[in-house]
Parts: structure tokens; C-alpha cells; sequence
């Protein structure tokens, strides 16, 4: 047991956080104002059943080491120390140096990467579908190359051509398994498998991690599955294509960001090879950071849908911190930037015509302003100014409370004083919950649905909950697939905790607003399940029929056989209940 496990099991994280902030107790969960951000309203939530605390206002989340990181500006493993000295916890030495690697180990670590991605791209020549696959995708013989993609094949046999020329290399499958190339279960088996390899370097040029992407259209799990995160793989301060591009950033002092493997490579086809990609998360203030040292102009091409919007957005919070001009691309279509090349068009009009951030926030914010509610108008127009307050120069601030008087139809004189009154006080004014669109978006049915699994690690093991995940909306498939192979290799008191370790911050965000906002009933979970399965009804018909015709072409019919009575074993249940 880590230094982080056994100090999160023994700090009472409620002890901690009421001495940073007043909070009451409503239901399973305290509640009160965030230490984190000024607020009027109570929009931060402590659950000490589960150790965590989750804000609707910042979105700032964590565990009681992470609470501490924060408030007193340290690291992790500072935090973590600080807490078992004041609750006098005998530490062994090892744990306290767990988290810290030396040089050999670096090295190794390195080297079994390395050896990896080499043995992954090896695997390209012995499959053609997995050639004419990259091929349909417009990667080029020479991106493959230079970029090292692999594959990952799936089954025994494929472990065992790894371990036998890892062998080769001095390697032993504990190596990989501590690499997180491998797992343990009723036999080794990797979470690659199947997969699509992009090797990620760091900006050095050693290969520390890997991204892997599904290949085929019925693989029922999450798209992508990245490297769990180590002392040297973090996701938060590492970008793809960072040791590739830096050169010519330096050269030309602009660089391209924009979110996946795919569209940095094709970036870099069509000759930006100044492009960078994150890790399938957020932009980090420690990413933008990194990329001052190298530019000081950034174009960013996240894609052109909500999702991406919402991200762009988010940077722009983050944009006054770091001395670094920031202008986004907006492409046409909702296309991202592979897609944009398949039809050879021009890039350069859209790199002319990049707005800065700021005013891209400002149109964002007008495009339906005037639709909305007014507390919704209040939050928007305050979290602009929020932004543009901190703004260093004069005559950039005044251009843009210019147009935002007109989009916002309000004084001039109006913005300045709230400006005024934002920058004076320690308060201010009300926002509301920000409650992301995945979670807004599915039913009460499927929060209680989730909710019980989290609680209930067990349900995972009932045939009708193992069937109506597949037809969960993502991300909660995702999410949810990350617990399932989880549950049956750990212990279940530490299990939840280890399973929130491995989400994406994006995912911990969700999977927080949906505990935070369920409280525990006791509602019947059998018929939660069965009006789900009513919910599912017309997709369930329609995927049953496509499992079937994929089994009756390959003539599997103990597999006809298993998905005929499967199927009617349910219609007899929901037609027994009278809900279909």
C-alpha cells in the first residue's frame, strides 16, 4: 500500500475541509462555499463516505491529499506528508519514496516503452486490415514511420509473441505489467489489445506512454484508453508531437493545438508540423505554460461542435495567466482538422482569419444571449468580464467591453462598474450549478441506474445489468467499462477510490455530479432496470438483429442459439410486466 492510499483510508476528509469552509450537512453530503473560488451560494459538495469533494461552481475536484495540494500550494506529495505528520501516522520509508523514481528506473521504464511501440508497429505488416484501415483514415506510409503508430493484437498469443521477444530484450512480464503494458487477471492480458498504438513522447523524445483507439465499429468499449498516469506519464503537462514540432515552433514562434493523434499527424501531413495534440483531456494551464517557453502565438483547432467550443472557452480562463497570444481556428462543417484535409481544402484562409480567444469567447457567449433566461444572461456577462478584467493591457480591454456592450446591449459604463466591483471585492454575485450536457442529458432513471453499480460494485455481476450497459450513452459506457475491469482484480474497500484514480478529469467531473446530485433511496433497483430495458426497447431490437446476422454469416449457431433466448427471455420479462 502506497503513501496516498493509507493516508486517504485515515484522514477524516470532513476534519480537513470545515476548517477552510462552513458546511452543513444535507442528506449523505456536507455542502457549502468553495474555498477555491469567491461565491454566494453554497455549490461545493463533501462526501465522507466516499472521501471526496466535488465544487458545481470551479469544478475543482479531488480527494483530501488533493484538497490540501491546493489550499496551500504545494504538491501532492508534500500534502500527503503534512497529513501524516499531524495525525502522527507511521509511514514506512518506502511509501514516502514510492512516488519518486531514480535514474535506473527511469531508464527502464524508457527503454520498455520504447521497446513497445517499436514491437506494436512491427505488428502493422503481419495484419493488411489493420494497413487498409490507416489507409481509409489518410495516414501516410511516412506518418506511420515517423510517428511509430502500431497495433496491439488481441488474444494469448499475441501476450506471448510480447513476452518471448521482450525476453529478448531483458524484459520479464513484471516489467510490463509495472509499465502498464500488461495486467493481471485469470491470465495476462493488456488494455491495448485491439487497438490502434500512438506512441506519446515526452518533450525530450522518450517514448513514456501510449494512446490506444478501437478499431473496430462493434467494439463495445471506450474509443480511447491511455496509459495510466505515473511519475513519468502526466497527462496534464506532456503533449503529442511536442518533440517532433518543437523545432519548427521555435522557428516560426506559432504553434497548433488540437485534440487527438489523428489530427496531429494529419496536421503535420499537410506541412504544419508545428502541431501539437492533448492527451484526451483538457488543455492544462501547465500545458500552455510549456508552450510559452517555445511560441508566442497559438492557434487552437479544437473541433468545431459544442464539446469543443466549451473547450476553446474554457482556455480562455486560462489565457491571461501565461504570456502567450491565443487565436482559434474555426473550421468549417463541425469538421476537426483530419476531416478538413480529406477534401484537400486550404488551411491558410481559416490561419488568416483566427480570432483571438477572447472575442471568440464574446461571440460564443452572443450567439444565443438574447434567448436566455436572466440568470443565465448574468452568468455569461460575469464570467466574460471575470475574464477580461485581468486583462494587461488598456486598449485590448477597451476594444472588447466595446463589443460586448453591443452584444450584451448594456452600457459601457454598466460593464466598467461591474468590472469595478468584481476587482474590489472578495464576493461575487451568484452563479449557477454548471451541470456538464452528458449529465443534463440522460434520465433519473439512468442516474439511479449508475449510482447503484457505484455503490453496489455485485450488480456488475447480473446478466441484465452486463447487457443494458452496452446501450448506456457515453461517456457513463465508458466510465462505467473502467469499473468493470476493476472490479474483479481489487480489494472493494479500496475499490472506489482506485476506480476514480483512473478516470479522465472530464470523467471525474461527471461521475461527481451524478453521486453529488443522486441521493441514496431506496428505490427498487430490479425495476429501475426492467423500465430501462423498456427505454432501450427499439435499440435492443435493433442491435439483437445485427448480432444475429453477424453470427448467422460466420455460422456460429451456438451464438444464434444464445442471442435468440437471451432476446426472449427479456421480451417475456417486459411482456409479463406489461411494458412493452
Amino acid at each position: 500500500m502506497n503513501l496516498f492510499t493509507i493516508i486517504k483510508e485515515r484522514v477524516p476528509i470532513l476534519d480537513i475541509i470545515t476548517e477552510h469552509t462552513v458546511l452543513k450537512k444535507l442528506g449523505n453530503y456536507w455542502k457549502g462555499q468553495c474555498p477555491f473560488h469567491s461565491e454566494r451560494t453554497a455549490s461545493f459538495a463533501v462526501s465522507p463516505h466516499r472521501a471526496m469533494f466535488y465544487c458545481f461552481g470551479c469544478q475543482v475536484t479531488g480527494d483530501v491529499i488533493s484538497f490540501i495540494s491546493k489550499i496551500d500550494n504545494c504538491s501532492q506529495l508534500e500534502a500527503a506528508k503534512q497529513l501524516a505528520d499531524r495525525y502522527n501516522i507511521d509511514i514506512p520509508e518506502s511509501a514516502f519514496n514510492e512516488p519518486t523514481i531514480n535514474r535506473d528506473e527511469k531508464k527502464q521504464y524508457f527503454s520498455i516503452c520504447n521497446f513497445v511501440a517499436q514491437w506494436a508497429h512491427k505488428q502493422l505488416a503481419k495484419y493488411p486490415a489493420i494497413g487498409s484501415y490507416l489507409t481509409q483514415r489518410h495516414l501516410t506510409p511516412k506518418s506511420l514511420e515517423s510517428f511509430c503508430i502500431g497495433y496491439f493484437p488481441a488474444g494469448e498469443k499475441a501476450i506471448k509473441d510480447l513476452l518471448k521477444e521482450a525476453s529478448y530484450e531483458s524484459f520479464l512480464a513484471e516489467d510490463l505489467i509495472h509499465a502498464g503494458i500488461l495486467n493481471e487477471g485469470k491470465s495476462l492480458y493488456s488494455p491495448f489489445e485491439d487497438r490502434l498504438l500512438f506512441p506519446i513522447k515526452d518533450h525530450l523524445g522518450n517514448y513514456c506512454g501510449f494512446g490506444g483507439r478501437i478499431v473496430s465499429e462493434h467494439d463495445q468499449r471506450s474509443k480511447y484508453y491511455n496509459s495510466k498516469e505515473n511519475a513519468l506519464f502526466q497527462k496534464g503537462s506532456i503533449l503529442f508531437g511536442l518533440d517532433k514540432a518543437k523545432k519548427e515552433i521555435q522557428k516560426t514562434g506559432n504553434v497548433f493545438l488540437v485534440e487527438g493523434y489523428t489530427d496531429c499527424i494529419a496536421m503535420a501531413q499537410h506541412g504544419y508540423t508545428n502541431t501539437v495534440a492533448t492527451l484526451g483531456t483538457a488543455c492544462t494551464l501547465e500545458h500552455l505554460k510549456l508552450l510559452a517557453h517555445h511560441a508566442h502565438t497559438m492557434y487552437v483547432m479544437y473541433d468545431n461542435d459544442t464539446a469543443g467550443q466549451k473547450a476553446t472557452i474554457r482556455l480562455a480562463h486560462l489565457s491571461w495567466e501565461v504570456n502567450l497570444e491565443i487565436k482559434v481556428i474555426t473550421l468549417p462543417n463541425a469538421k476537426d482538422p483530419a476531416a478538413f484535409f480529406e477534401h484537400n481544402e486550404d488551411l491558410n484562409l481559416y490561419v488568416t482569419n483566427a480570432q483571438d480567444i477572447l472575442q471568440f469567447f464574446l461571440v460564443s457567449l452572443g450567439k444565443e444571449y438574447a434567448q436566455q433566461p436572466l440568470t443565465l444572461k448574468l452568468q455569461a456577462t460575469r464570467s466574460f468580464l471575470e475574464c477580461i478584467k485581468k486583462l494587461s493591457d488598456p486598449l485590448k480591454k477597451e476594444i472588447l467591453l466595446q463589443r460586448a456592450s453591443q452584444i450584451f446591449d448594456l452600457p459601457i459604463q454598466s460593464l466598467k462598474h461591474e468590472i469595478s466591483i468584481q476587482s474590489h471585492s472578495q464576493k461575487t454575485p451568484p452563479t449557477q450549478p454548471i451541470i456538464s450536457t452528458e449529465v443534463s442529458e440522460i434520465s433519473t432513471l439512468e442516474k439511479n441506474f449508475l449510482c447503484a453499480i457505484i455503490n453496489r460494485i455485485d450488480l456488475l455481476e447480473k446478466t441484465q445489468v452486463k447487457d443494458l450497459l452496452e446501450y448506456i450513452p457515453e461517456p457513463f459506457k465508458a466510465i462505467m467499462s473502467k469499473l468493470q475491469a476493476l472490479a474483479t482484480q481489487e480489494n472493494t474497500q479500496q475499490l472506489f477510490t482506485t476506480f476514480f484514480d483512473t478516470l479522465e478529469e472530464h470523467e471525474k467531473i461527471v461521475i461527481n455530479q451524478i453521486l453529488f446530485t443522486q441521493e441514496e433511496e431506496n428505490y427498487d433497483f430490479e425495476q429501475t432496470v426492467l423500465l430501462l430495458e423498456k427505454k432501450y426497447w427499439k435499440k435492443i431490437v435493433s442491435v439483437t438483429k445485427q448480432k444475429l446476422a453477424r453470427a448467422q454469416e460466420t455460422h456460429d449457431l451456438e451464438r444464434v442459439k444464445a442471442i435468440v433466448e437471451s432476446f426472449l427471455e427479456l421480451k417475456k420479462r417486459l411482456l409479463h410486466k406489461g411494458l412493452i
